[in-house]
């Protein structure tokens, strides 16, 4: 089994997550390198859309608010 880091977009409401897609990366820096460059939403525009962090192992490290369009290009970069 081939272990990769990912990024994780999700629209979140309530206690409900729906996925909506995930990039993976060939080697953790690509994702981690991309991860960081994402501004984070303050908490008042929240609209629901989340980005989560997994490791090279599969373990959640962290959850991010972002907007729609970080969420599309995120997406758009899915290998």
């Amino acid at each position: 089994m081939i272990q990769q880091s990912k990024i994780r977009a999700f629209y979140q409401v309530a206690n409900e997550q729906i996925v909506l897609g995930e990039t993976l990366g060939k080697r953790c820096g690509d994702i981690v390198a991309m991860w960081l460059s994402v501004p984070v939403v303050d908490s008042l525009n929240d609209d629901g859309f989340k980005i989560s962090l997994y490791d090279d192992g599969g373990r959640h490290v962290a959850d991010k608010t972002v907007t729609m369009g970080t969420v599309d290009s995120i997406l758009s970069t899915a290998e």
